[in-house]
């Protein structure tokens, strides 16, 4: 709430500055931990952006529709036992695919007039909601926590016509586990590709 805070506050009081636009590309997602198992799974990702340039200095939030997933390994059943389904107990692995609105706010850099940003910021990602389409679980909000938070790492180069491409890391900071008796750690990682456009520079 701070970050966003300031980047409204900063808006206001440099509005020739801020612009607002759009982006879109691909999340490369895999979430590792204790009886997780799989290999990065590409979805679809897209969203809003607004943000206000001070010289080589930028501020941007975002607004993004994401999807990622989830795989447990050959002894998720042995731990998570208590939480299966009676058909889960037949299975050997299920795989969780969630669809997320994250709000990534950056602090980014001009290393190359009119060409090349880094930023770095942190992000929250909430769970809309969690495809089980085996019926692995008995609940997947019990198993998988609705929110966690992430750091962003990235770069991006400004292309002509308002256009801008980049790539992105983000990294799990919080536990995506809930369940509270069973001590394993889940941590999304993510790759992000994307091609964007700034719709309006604000004046």
């Amino acid at each position: 709430m701070a970050a966003l805070t300031c980047l409204l506050f900063t808006a206001k009081s440099n509005a020739q500055k801020l612009y607002i636009g759009a982006k879109a590309g691909v999340n490369l997602s895999k979430t590792s931990g204790d009886n997780l198992d799989g290999d990065f799974k590409g979805y679809f990702l897209g969203g809003a952006v607004v943000g206000v340039k001070l010289s080589a200095i930028r501020v941007q939030g975002e607004l993004l529709f994401t999807q990622t997933s989830l795989t447990t390994g050959d002894n998720f059943g042995n731990a998570f036992g208590n939480y299966l389904t009676t058909a889960g107990k037949n299975l050997k692995n299920g795989t969780f695919k969630q669809s997320e609105i994250a709000v990534p706010v950056t602090v980014g850099f001009n290393l190359i007039p009119k060409l090349l940003w880094i930023s770095a910021g942190p992000q929250f990602s909430g769970v809309v909601s969690t495809t089980d389409a085996s019926e692995f679980v008995k609940d997947t909000k019990s198993v998988v926590k609705k929110g966690y938070v992430s750091g962003v790492v990235g770069a991006e180069v400004q292309l002509p016509f308002k256009l801008n491409a980049g790539v992105r890391y983000v990294f799990g900071l919080s536990d995506m586990n809930n369940v509270g008796d069973v001590s394993d750690s889940w941590k999304s990682s993510q790759v992000q590709v994307h091609v964007g456009i700034t719709l309006f520079n604000l004046l």
